[in-house]
């Protein structure tokens, strides 16, 4: 877009399409440019630059560990639970609540 201003009048659809799809490239461009140019200045002065920050790795918690399928969790040192006697119980159950069911 450098020289003299467009005449966006006398333009159809495809063409303003067309223009604004360019320029939308070229802001990019400059955007990008503009980062690497203060992160260059920031450098050149010895400020500190952006900071390398790394990822927390919540998404890994999320995900199922495949190295530790089939283990159980829990505690370690319980045992199976051992049924050696078996006692009935009589429960008095009111009246209204047998009419319910």
């Amino acid at each position: 877009m450098t020289g003299s201003p467009l005449d966006i009048d006398g333009l159809d659809l495809e063409d303003l399409k067309q223009l604004i799809f360019r320029l939308l490239e070229e802001n990019v461009v400059l955007r990008e440019d503009n980062v690497a140019l203060r992160e260059e200045v920031a450098r050149l002065k010895g400020l500190k630059g952006r900071p390398r920050i790394k990822p927390s790795g919540m998404d890994k918690a999320t995900q199922a560990n495949t190295t530790r399928a089939g283990v159980k969790t829990g505690r370690r040192g319980a045992k199976r639970l051992v049924i050696d006697t078996e006692q009935v119980i009589a429960a008095s159950v009111p009246a209204r609540a047998l009419a319910d069911a």
